[in-house]
């Protein structure tokens, strides 16, 4: 056990360091609408018989090619977004120009520094093109990306719930107060912000009262919810703007599902999403210190996992912070490298590997994914029986074999592999 510890460590040193020295490296990839995030909805209007389509639009600053001028560098681009709705024969179409300044060349390359766009149509119900175009204005080259939305006709529905939009508030990532759009269904927040989600009822006649019930409950225990609201809406407009508001406090990481009830005048109208939340750079000492050294126990010595045992929590804290600061990687910064890394591990496999059995990083898959990271190739057979899944590391010349032996959706690990020799463990 003590042999895994010391090459998770070494596995990370030579990662963090690796990837510290080939970042200059992305400069070369630009304009890769990967790095792209943005999202179509369909918001009710208070135009009578109309809808509004929202596009928002995220990018990173890695995403733009920036040039040298004088002390600083620029970027300079034009983003496009065109609708078309060929049975109603409807094409309409917005642009809008970014020239964006930073003085430090690191930025240049940042994937946390983003900027934020929106366009907004109000169109009639039915179904769009919505076609994206993103264009370097100094090299006159181009990249351009299309998805379809079928926008709901509220009006005749007589009740209804919009999209869904998430939000990340106070991101200091960007510097300009912005909210910044996140991604779907897997959201990575910084503990310090607030996420939001934002949502809009539409009641085509407000003289009739709202029941409204929303709650978040986690994905595997729906009956235990982690967020409730229910209240009576009277309002004398047709659309009513509603918003969640999350923080580190009120909900810790992990796959939920946000459920939206909404009834009034006996018509009853639902909505729902999966997501999966980690707030990063979370720290220990904010939550049950029990829990964070059980994560630890695939890390530590027989020896010293017996011994956490006995401890009180004082000292399983003092025990925490002593481990952890042996592997401290740079000790100028703040942040502790190694135990960012690991518990972003148990976060993810909390996210990824969760199921009616266990948490995420008490399964197979979970221990072999915090010990070892993103394998190098991983293939899926699902559609077998029983399904499977392999996982490759070149570093450590291992290949892990995972069998859902009775369809369960749990993986159980079933036999590893030398790579290059293929002999069994």
């Amino acid at each position: 056990m003590r042999f895994l510890k010391f090459f998770f460590v070494f596995i990370l040193f030579f990662n963090y360091f690796f990837n510290s020295f080939s970042q200059p490296l992305k400069v070369a990839e630009k304009l890769n609408i990967e790095d792209v995030v943005w999202g179509i909805y369909d918001i009710p209007s208070e135009k009578e018989g109309m809808n509004s389509l929202q596009v928002f639009i995220k990018i990173p600053y890695s995403f733009f090619r920036f040039i040298k001028e004088d002390d600083n560098f620029a970027a300079n681009y034009e983003f496009t977004v065109e609708i078309t709705n060929i049975k109603s024969d409807i094409n309409e179409d917005k642009s809008t120009q970014e020239e964006i300044f930073v003085s430090n060349i690191d930025d240049t390359n940042s994937f946390e520094k983003t900027i934020l766009k929106d366009f907004k149509f109000e169109v009639s119900p039915g179904k769009y093109s919505v076609r994206l175009l993103i264009t370097d204005q100094d090299l006159k080259k181009s990249i351009t990306q299309t998805k379809e939305i079928t926008l709901k006709n509220f009006w005749i529905e007589k009740l209804g719930i919009s999209d869904l939009i998430i939000y990340v508030n106070n991101d200091s990532a960007t510097g300009t107060g912005k909210n910044i759009l996140t991604s779907e269904p897997n959201i990575d927040v910084d503990y310090n912000s607030t996420l939001m989600i934002d949502y809009y009822i539409f009641n085509s006649n407000p003289e009739k009262n709202i029941v409204l019930n929303s709650k978040i409950v986690p994905e595997f225990y729906q009956d235990s919810p982690v967020y409730e609201e229910k209240e009576t809406i009277s309002d004398t407009k047709n659309l009513i703007r509603k918003k969640v508001i999350l923080t580190a406090d009120s909900i810790f990481n992990g796959p939920f599902v946000l459920k939206i009830n909404a009834e009034s005048d006996e018509i009853k109208v639902e909505k729902e999403m999966k997501f999966s939340l980690l707030w990063e750079n979370f720290p220990i000492t904010k939550v049950d210190i029990e829990p964070a050294i059980e994560q630890m126990k695939y890390v530590l010595s027989d020896e010293e996992y017996e011994k956490t045992s006995l401890m009180n929590r004082d000292e399983k804290s003092e025990f925490f912070d002593n481990f952890w600061s042996e592997y401290d990687l740079d000790t100028t910064t703040v942040e502790n490298e190694v135990m960012k890394e690991y518990f972003k591990r148990v976060n993810y496999s909390d996210q990824n590997f969760t199921n009616q059995m266990s948490d995420g990083w008490e399964s197979d898959m979970g221990k072999i994914y915090l010990l070892y990271g993103t394998p190098d190739k991983i293939s899926k057979r699902h559609n077998l029986i029983p399904p499977y899944e392999t996982w490759e590391y070149n570093n450590i010349n291992k290949r892990y074999i995972f069998w859902d032996e009775f369809s369960t959706g749990i993986f159980k690990l079933k036999s590893s592999y030398n790579i290059k020799k293929g002999n069994g463990d």
